[in-house]
């Protein structure tokens, strides 16, 4: 086969492919979008309290 047909026959399948999944409804969307924003503030702000939290033993040791 040529290139060009085995690139049809490639967009062709992703087509039948893209037909198969199921999308998230937008409230389902929204909903993991904040949980993951959410999420990324509590590792900031815990990763933050370890830091400044080392921070502060490091220089009481020195």
């Amino acid at each position: 086969m040529s290139r060009v047909a085995d690139m049809r026959k490639f967009m062709n399948e992703v087509k039948v492919e893209t037909r198969k999944v199921t999308w998230p409804e937008r409230k389902e969307t929204v909903q993991s979008t904040l949980m993951v924003f959410v999420m990324v503030l509590f590792i900031a702000f815990f990763l933050w309290l370890i830091d400044s939290s080392l921070s502060w033993l490091v220089q009481k040791v020195i």
